[in-house]
């Protein structure tokens, strides 16, 4: 088949003829094609910039995320151990000895009585100078560690009782520098004794018991003997 004549074509499709736009269209159209190109990259410049914020955000969402992750895996496989405190780590220091005015209170035992002592003795007043009783003592049943006992030592002489009354005294040490004694908790600390039974000298200020209190037994003299009171000091060595 052969390729159609110019002419053929001419005579079937005529040319349309040049149509030009109206006067000024042109200006119009290119005003508007410059002012498009202007304005394409202060907008992407601008969607970019108002999109900084949220970036920010998420990445630090993420980051954050990232962290309280890892913390959870890592206190999940063991919990850190915690720093001793100063206070922890130091001694514990020991109680200091009771003084002189812990010691003047009252006792419901026996054994109260021979903890707290600094000294208890048996043996009897010989005399009474200067308000002070020069006490002939027979038998230590306790004293203190490296403490020496004379024969004859000084005690208040309002609790120490009358001259060649018998006692086993509960004894604390009121003066180290003149060496004189006071019973523990007044008259708590004295025990008048006949044979080998010693009695609490006041039935409203004695002991209860040897080693356990007994509340049914308050206001009573507490009668025990001279045997038990020296096991109890025994113990206490």
């Amino acid at each position: 088949m052969s390729a159609p004549d110019p002419a053929e074509w001419a005579r079937f499709a005529p040319h349309p003829g040049d149509h030009d736009l109206p006067p000024g269209r042109h200006d119009l159209h290119r005003s508007r094609l410059l002012a498009a190109i202007t304005q394409e990259p202060r907008t992407r410049r601008r969607a970019f910039v108002s999109m900084r914020p949220a970036l920010a955000a998420a990445a630090l969402v993420l980051a954050v995320a990232g962290i309280g992750g890892g913390l959870a895996t890592r206190s999940g496989d063991a919990p850190p151990a915690a720093l001793p405190s100063p206070e922890a780590t130091r001694p514990a220091a020991r109680p200091a000895p009771p003084g002189p005015a812990a010691k003047n209170r009252g006792y419901a035992t026996v054994r109260q009585l021979t903890d707290a002592a600094d000294l208890v003795v048996r043996g009897e007043v010989a005399s009474v100078m200067d308000g002070r009783a020069v006490y002939r003592v027979t038998e230590v049943l306790y004293r203190a560690p490296g403490a020496s006992v004379p024969a004859e030592i000084m005690v208040a002489a309002e609790l120490a009782g009358t001259a060649g009354r018998p006692t086993v005294l509960y004894l604390g040490l009121v003066d180290p520098g003149t060496r004189v004694y006071h019973p523990l908790g007044g008259e708590f600390g004295i025990f008048d004794v006949a044979g080998e039974t010693a009695t609490s000298r006041s039935p409203a200020m004695s002991v209860t018991g040897l080693r356990t209190a007994d509340a049914t037994a308050t206001g009573r003299a507490f009668v025990t003997t001279v045997a038990e009171l020296r096991q109890l000091a025994r113990e206490r060595q």
